[in-house]
Order: structure tokens, then sequence, then C-alpha cells
């Protein structure tokens, strides 16, 4: 064991004080020459002279350092759109100026019902396109450059569901359903295709094409059904494949075909009585250690999670729940049997959604982008779990979705957290703005184990009036589960929902989901903001403790909104304006390492705010009065901290929260029918602890 610079092999705990030692036995020495010299550009090391230069740098995304054999990789994760960024070209024969790439776009939504016999397809997944080494679908190499060193980032959101009883002449439902592109530079994959849907049971193509729903014409004969075409436009290699068909007996049952996925086709229905399976998306091991869980996708058939691009299932009118076509891996959603929703498409897979009957269908799941290259050799965490980078000091785990954070030492680890729970839904029709999700930090000494991370998801969004009252719903908790206490963030609580007409009564905002101020490890989400076309429609309330608060009250016509985990929502100020969302707070300065700092549109830690970067956990923006000013998000002067602005104009959709903002959505304009709240953002959990 010998000098490193001016820094020996041994560790600081396992070295002693005397460089003449027998192998040069100084403590402290954690990292490679390489890396030493890396870490030194990055002002986190002393500047000991004479150490050779690393890799290249770049900035963007939640970033994750790990090894895989005698290779260290930083991997920059987008689960929003940014810009990738190199600062610096590599000086190491060693360390070429390519990267690597998976780029998924988000899933399409499920198909759903619309009246009558009609039966909707599963969503198809998005277009997913890797040039990882080794891998099947792998495609050429893509040389970076500091001429110019950026690259856009965009991180296409999935499809949005089929409201049920929707009708000819109103909104385009499937033109809405298709999930749409990322990007990064100059690769594109395409949104996964709408499943077949009311009035038009034939599946749209895509990046992987929409299974094939059933329609019935008004004499009960069927009406040809084709399916959605994958891999379109097409792309070598391919980027999805097609989805599947639909089968039935005239006049009693059927079965719909489930979307395409990244790795195989949606499956047929195998009789008129089962749905058919989502299409199987892959497995893409670039964003962590292939030996362990990767920090983001789904489980799958092999081991290590890391799987993108599932099917979304297809359904039948038939039970029991078993006939049902399931996902296919990779974040693809169930459909139903008989009656019920479809499930939704997990977030950050572009996973397809799960089609449905006489109910809501599955949302598509949104996309992400991962770009990796070879650094060095890093000092070894005292952990497992989520996106894992150092600096100042620290050993950062970030968790985008949820997961296991595994101490691997030999003692109680004390860490520092930083939790946000996942937004909620604005409402439909002159809707309240969404809250924003609960917001909890501080010490936490975690065992010698594995504990479980969970982020919680964004709600969805309430639909106008052709669903009375329709509010936002609330988001889903995030938490770090220990054996004592379990750290817990609430979701926030949905944005009220217009009434059927002026005057009719439309519920307030929802409340925060309420626990005892007692529970120091525990703070309820904000509320959601109250509805318009009601007379001071009460907003929801918030957690009454620091760091959640109520949404406004609403004025007809327009929406309230949504409460932030700095400030309540805003009341609107009367007539056609909405009012913004409350304001959010920034992520604590343990956790903001320059190189996952959020551009102008995020892509990072966090979102802009109404001071620098790096803020979360705002409200969303109520929905105005026709030809009114919207509500922004997270809020005035907005939007910021990736809240959802409310919308303005006669027949728009509010805006959805960024993903792994904990910030809610915006309420939604009036009619005509078809118009939805945006869905909330999902949650974050971080926790550092020293390297």
């Amino acid at each position: 064991m010998g000098y490193l610079g001016r820094r020996i092999g041994l560790s600081q705990d396992n070295g002693d004080s005397n460089p003449g030692a027998a192998g040069g036995a100084v403590g402290g020495g954690l990292l490679d020459l390489f890396a030493h010299g890396y870490f030194e550009r990055q002002g986190d090391l002393y500047n000991a002279p004479g150490v050779p230069p690393s890799g290249l740098t770049a900035t963007g995304g939640v970033v994750s350092d790990y090894t895989s054999g005698s290779d260290v990789y930083r991997a920059h994760i987008f689960t929003s759109s940014g810009t990738f960024d190199v600062t610096a070209l590599s000086t190491s024969g060693s360390l070429p100026d390519t990267v690597e790439y998976v780029v998924v776009a988000g899933g399409g939504g499920g198909g759903g019902f619309g009246g009558g016999g009609d039966l909707g397809g599963g969503g198809g997944a998005g277009g997913l396109r890797t040039n990882l080494s080794g891998h099947p679908l792998s495609g050429s190499a893509f040389p970076v450059s500091t001429s110019p060193g950026s690259y856009t980032v965009t991180v296409g959101g999935g499809g949005a569901s089929e409201p049920p009883g929707a009708v000819p002449g109103g909104k385009s439902i499937l033109a809405s359903q298709r999930g749409n592109p990322s990007v990064f530079g100059p690769i594109t994959s395409t949104g996964g295709g709408a499943g077949g849907a009311v009035y038009s049971s034939y599946g749209q193509s895509g990046g992987s094409g929409g299974g094939a729903g059933i329609q019935y014409s008004s004499n009960g004969s069927l009406i040809p059904a084709s399916t959605g075409t994958g891999n379109t436009p097409p792309s070598s290699p391919s980027q999805g494949n097609p989805g599947g068909g639909s089968r039935h007996n005239p006049g009693s049952s059927a079965g719909t075909g489930g979307g395409g996925g990244a790795g195989g086709a949606g499956g047929d229905a195998p009789s008129s009585t089962v749905g058919g399976v989502g299409g199987i998306g892959v497995q893409v091991l670039i964003a962590g250690p292939p030996a362990s869980d990767q920090p983001v996708g789904t489980p799958g058939p092999a081991s290590g999670k890391g799987w993108f691009a599932g099917g979304g299932g297809g359904s039948t009118n038939t039970t029991p729940s078993s006939n049902a076509g399931v996902g296919g891996a990779g974040g693809g959603g169930n459909g139903v049997a008989g009656t019920g929703s479809g499930t939704n498409g997990t977030v950050s897979t572009g996973g397809g959604g799960g089609s449905s009957r006489s109910a809501v269908s599955g949302l598509g799941g949104s996309g992400v982008v991962v770009v990796r290259y070879k650094i060095a050799t890093i000092a070894a965490a005292k952990a497992t779990g989520g996106a894992i980078s150092f600096y100042g000091g620290k050993t950062i785990h970030a968790f985008t979705n949820s997961g296991t954070f595994d101490n691997t030492t030999s003692s109680a680890l004390d860490v520092t957290y930083f939790i946000v729970g996942g937004g909620s839904g604005g409402g439909g029709g002159h809707g309240g703005g969404g809250g924003a999700g609960g917001v909890k930090t501080g010490p936490l000494s975690i065992p010698t184990a594995a504990v479980t991370v969970t982020v919680g998801s964004g709600g969805a969004g309430g639909y106008d009036y052709d669903h009375p009252a329709s509010k936002g719903t609330n988001g889903g908790d995030s938490s770090i589960t220990t054996p004592s206490p379990t750290v817990l963030a609430r979701g926030g609580g949905g944005g009220g929902g217009g009434g059927y007409n002026p005057g009719t009564p439309a519920p307030s905002g929802n409340a925060g989901s309420q626990i005892p101020n007692s529970d120091a490890h525990t703070i309820g989400g904000s509320g959601g903001g109250g509805a318009g076309q009601r007379p001071s429609a009460p907003g929801g309330a918030g957690e009454n403790s620091s760091g959640s608060y109520p949404g406004g009250t609403s004025t007809t016509p327009s929406g309230a909104g949504g409460g932030g985990a700095g400030s309540v929502g805003s009341t609107p100020p009367g007539g056609a304006t909405a009012g913004p969302g409350g304001v959010g707070v920034q992520i604590p300065t343990t956790f903001q390492n320059p190189a996952s700092a959020p551009g102008p549109v995020g892509g990072g830690l966090g979102y802009p705010g109404s001071s620098g970067t790096y803020w979360v956990a705002g409200g969303g923006g109520g929905g105005a009065g026709s030809g009114g000013t919207i509500g922004v998000g997270g809020g005035a002067g907005g939007p910021y901290a990736g809240a959802g602005p409310g919308a303005a104009t006669t027949g728009g959709d509010g805006t959805l929260g960024k993903a792994n903002s904990g910030s809610g959505g915006g309420g939604a304009g009036g009619g005509p029918s078809g118009v939805i709240g945006g869905s909330g953002g999902s949650g974050i959990v971080l926790i550092a602890y020293p390297s």
C-alpha cells in the first residue's frame, strides 16, 4: 500500500500516523490517482500537486457514481427535462470522450369505455433507444464535445387516461392519450401509442403500439379494430413493438389486446373472456452497479431491477379478476376484468397504461433519460440504494422512485434526510390547484440492515363537467421505514373540482392527511385549492404544523391555488383570475451537489424557485374562468418549484407537476367535455452521511 499523492492507501480508521511505516501506512487514503485528480477539480479535496486529471466532466440530472468491475462510472439520471452540459473533456487515453445512454419516451394511455359495449386496449410503451455496450438493442457510439457542450434532454410525459362517458364532438381523446417523446441531443424516442378507445377502437402507433379495443355499433354488430404498430417512425435497432389484437363473442364477451413493449409485442386476447398481456420491456443496467438493484426502472424476470417500457394490459368484460391482462415488466399498468379502473404505467419507466371498461383507464408512465461515462475509482460508499454521489465530504443517496437503503457497515449509520411526499392532482372544471406533498428533514440513525424507502406518486387530476365534483387525487406518502421511528411525509390533498353547472355545490379541496402533531417525524401534505363555480368554496386544510399549508378559498368562477410547503395557496382576487399556488421550499445545502443542479427547467435535484434553484413542493395553480388569467404554480411570478399552472382557456387541461418535485398539478379550465386537471409531481427521498 503506497502513497497516493499526499494521501495514503489505508483508510483513516486503519492507518497509523507514521509515513515511514512499512507499506506507507498513513491513514486517510480513499481514492486512486485518477479519481483524486477528478475530485480536486470539483473543489472537494486538498490540491496535491502532480496528480493526473480524470475523464470528462459534466452536469445535469441526478448523479449516480458507481463501480462495475474495474470500471467506475458516473450516471446522470433525468426524470424531468433539463440539459446535459459537458464542461471538460478527458485528458486520459483510457477514459474516452464518449457517453452511453438510454432514452425512454412516455407510455401511451390505456383505452377506456365510452358507452354501449366499448372496451379499451392496453397502452403501448414509450419507445426505448440505447447504446449501452453489449446490450441487444445497442446503437452506435455517442462522442461528446465542449463545442457546443450542452445537449438538450427532454423527458416525455405519459399519455392521459380516457375519462369514462366521453362523447363525440368534444376534446380529441385519442390525441391526448399518446405518450410524449423523450430526447437526448440528436436521439429521439417516440411516445407510446394509446390503446384502442372510445369511438376509435384501433390501437395507435408509436414507440410501441397500443392494443386493439372493442366497439359495437348501434345495431350491435362489431366494428373492426386493428392494433397499433411499434417502432414508428422506424429506428435501428427497433425502439418498440406492436400492440396485441382483440377477440369477441358478439353480443356477449370480449377481450382486448395488450400494448406493445420494448422487448416484445403486446399479447393478443387469448379468448373473448381474457385480456391480452402487455408486451415485456427490456432491462438496461446503466444507472447503477449491475450486481445491485438499479436506482431507476422496475423489477422484471432478471434480477437487478432496471426494467423499462412494458406495455399496458388489455381488459375483458368478464370476471374473475384473473381474466384481466397484466402489464408487461418495465412499468406496464394492468387492465381490468368486468368493471374498474386500469392501472397507471409506472412513472419514469415509459410503461403503457392499463385499459378499462366503465371507469378510468390508466395513465401512461412518464419517460426517463440516463447518460453515463467512465470516470475512475471512487471512495467506497457505506450503504447501497438510490443514485449515489459524493459532494462536500458527504455521500448522497437520491431516491427518485421506491427502493431499499442498505447500511453495509457494522454499526448504525447516522444520516441526514430530506423527504417530500407526492403532490396531488388539480381539480377539473374551473378546478383548484393540487396541494404539495409534505416535507420533512432531520437526523436519523439507520441500523445495519436494509430499510424500505418509499417515494410517493403524484395524484391524478380531476375531470370536467361530465363528472360532477371531480376533485384531484391525493398524492402518495413518502417514507423511510426503520424499526423505530418511521420517517413519513404525507402526500398533498387534491384540488377541488367544479360543479356540473354554476350554482351546483362542489367539494372543497382535500385536506392533507391528518396525523398527530406529537409525532415529530411526520408532517401532513398541504391542502388542495377550492374549486370555482361555487362561491367561497374553501381549500383543504394542511397539517397544522410547519411545512404544510392549506389551499386557498375559491371565488366564482375561478379556482384557488393549492397549498405549498412554504405558504398557503392564494385565494383568487376575483372574476376570471385564478389563484396562484403556495410557494415551495429549497432543498438543504447538504444535498446541493453542483453536478446535480437543476437547469432553467429542472433536470437535476429540484427546480427553479423564487430565489435560485433546488426548489420543491409548490402548490398547483387554480384553473381560471373563461378568458381569464391562470393561477401560476409555486407562488406569484412563477411557475416555480415544478408546480403546475392552471388552465385559462375553455377546454384547457391543467399542467402536470414535475417529476420528483412533490408539487401540485394545475386546475383545469372550464368545459367542454374531456378537460383534465394536471397530475401532481412524484416525491423524492434524499439521504446523506459523511463519506
